[in-house]
């Protein structure tokens, strides 16, 4: 087991690091490999595809059972097909699933039709793993719609996965995950749970990995997976409760090692590209990053900002109350005068928290939760500005963290819905993770502060957005019970952001929706 220590958490990532040359060349020779013959299939925690682009994407799985080879990497087959028709193969190769990390495999496809459905599978042997279906982006043009769902907080033992059975039904086009895949926590003891793992609080590489592998044996989630490319970004609970950049709240020993182990289980359980963990190397030995935010562009519809608001924040009772770190700031800024210039219809700023406020009545700085935006107005306020200088189309903010629906117009001054709208606000409730919050203290909370139109905490769930030129139609999917498998599901609500305006319900009797 891999003890997050200094000593021996850097001898390990050096040798990731002489690995990297392995690592980057999608076929590998023979010499670096070992034939595994596994009694029982290898692929029992599912596939996944990702970072997607007009004219590719990655494939993801991990190798599961007993004594994989633990010197060399194993080799792994995969094809891409006609999605109705997985005969006519459009495109193979095989990928190395080494041991350093975890037997993940990370393949990258390039070279094929834009936008454009594909199905996928792969093959060690005589097992082959369930069929997937991932997409090819747009290149040029405004497509006439696309439609994405957004989901967040999947605490494994507050509930069973039943919103993925019923996103898969929804039929996105891409998902956006953005935070709190997996809790850190050591199995629960609330009477609230209704199912447990029986793990450890994560402190190891192994402790992380093992709480990766029991999220992804739910076979809703790996339905979800294998039914289109998801865009992934982390919160707190990859790695633990509340910490701010390199900064514990718990003052955890060797923490700057520990976030490291995290970020790299991270890694081999994402569909990220080989070159998020290659670039990261460097950064890992150093105890600084291992960079996750990106840009997606879909056609001129829309461009997605995926940011990191973990790696980079200085903790909240620090002097500079950064959330983004200069860097990424800059890049961001960068983004939306891109997307002005260009003409792109939505500017999608995909985030892990609330950016409007939640202290209206306070003002800035004042009675501020100290892990969210309000606790970094001057973050915020730089984010304002950015808008208000590029003038962007239309944005779109979309959040997660609070497990709570949460709808509301972003101000050019956040303390003064006098002044111009610069952003609608959809920060999603919880997969299935509890609020401890009662519905009638949210609304209570929530008519102090007026740019905010829905708040609800009693449901768990996702949203579904469709896109046109014209429109986004925002639905808020919620479960009738978590605590089923076999929960329905309704809409709580729905909301229009009409092209040039402010968020604002589809109809009034979303309004008056009580379920």
């Amino acid at each position: 087991m891999m003890r997050a220590h200094p000593c021996g958490r850097r001898e390990f990532l050096l040798g990731l690091a002489a690995f990297a040359t392995h690592l980057a060349t999608p076929r590998s020779g023979t010499g670096a490999t070992e034939a595994w013959r596994p009694e029982r299939s290898p692929f029992t925690l599912g596939i996944a595809s990702g970072s997607p682009t007009s004219d590719g994407f990655v494939l993801w799985t991990r190798l599961m059972g007993e004594n994989p080879p633990k010197g060399h990497a194993v080799l792994v087959d995969w094809e891409v097909f006609e999605p109705d028709d997985p005969a006519r193969i459009l495109a193979r190769g095989q990928t190395p699933a080494p041991p350093e990390l975890a037997h993940s495999v990370h393949a990258e496809v390039a070279g094929l039709a834009a936008d454009r459905w594909y199905g996928y599978r792969f093959r060690l042997g005589e097992w082959v793993s369930a069929i997937g279906k991932t997409r090819t982006l747009p290149k040029a043009g405004t497509p006439a719609r696309m439609r994405f769902a957004y989901a967040s907080c999947q605490h494994w033992e507050h509930g069973f996965y039943a919103g993925y059975r019923h996103m898969r039904d929804d039929n996105p086009d891409l998902v956006l995950f953005v935070g709190d895949y997996i809790y850190e926590y050591a199995s629960s003891t609330s009477e609230f749970a209704v199912r447990h793992h029986r793990l450890p609080v994560a402190r190891t590489l192994e402790d992380y990995r093992a709480h990766y592998a029991i999220y992804k044996s739910d076979p809703w989630l790996q339905a979800m997976h294998a039914h289109c490319p998801w865009l992934v970004i982390w919160d707190d609970h990859e790695v633990e409760n509340d910490y701010a950049g390199l900064s514990s709240l718990y003052s955890t020993e060797h923490f700057t090692n520990l976030r490291a182990a995290a970020y790299q289980a991270y890694y081999e359980h994402m569909p990220l590209r080989p070159s998020t963990m290659l670039a990261g190397v460097e950064g890992l030995l150093s105890g600084k990053e291992l960079r996750i935010y990106d840009r997606v562009e879909y056609g001129g519809l829309a461009t997605f900002h995926l940011l990191d608001c973990r790696q980079y924040r200085n903790p909240a009772a620090g002097e500079s109350r950064d959330m983004l770190g200069k860097p990424q700031e800059r890049w961001l800024d960068e983004g939306i005068g891109q997307c002005a210039r260009q003409g792109v219809h939505w500017n999608v700023v995909v985030q892990q928290n609330r950016v409007s406020p939640a202290n209206y009545p306070s003002g800035a700085g004042k009675n501020a939760s100290a892990d969210r935006w309000d606790s970094y107005h001057q973050s915020r306020l730089r984010l304002i500005g950015s808008l208000v200088r590029h003038k962007p189309r239309n944005t779109l903010i979309i959040g997660g963290d609070i497990h709570q629906n949460w709808v509301a117009r972003l101000h050019q001054d956040p303390y003064d819905i006098r002044s111009p709208v610069v952003a609608s606000e959809f920060v999603g409730t919880s997969i299935t993770s509890r609020m401890g919050r009662s519905q009638k203290e949210a609304e209570r909370h929530a008519a102090q502060n007026p740019q905010c139109l829905l708040v609800n905490t009693e449901k768990r769930g996702y949203g579904m957005v469709e896109l046109t030129p014209e429109r986004a139609e925002v639905a808020l999917r919620v479960l009738e019970d978590p605590r089923r498998e076999d929960s329905g599901i309704a809409t709580l609500a729905r909301f229009v952001v009409e092209d040039g305006k402010p968020v604002r319900f589809a109809d009034h009797e979303s309004i008056r929706i009580r379920i």
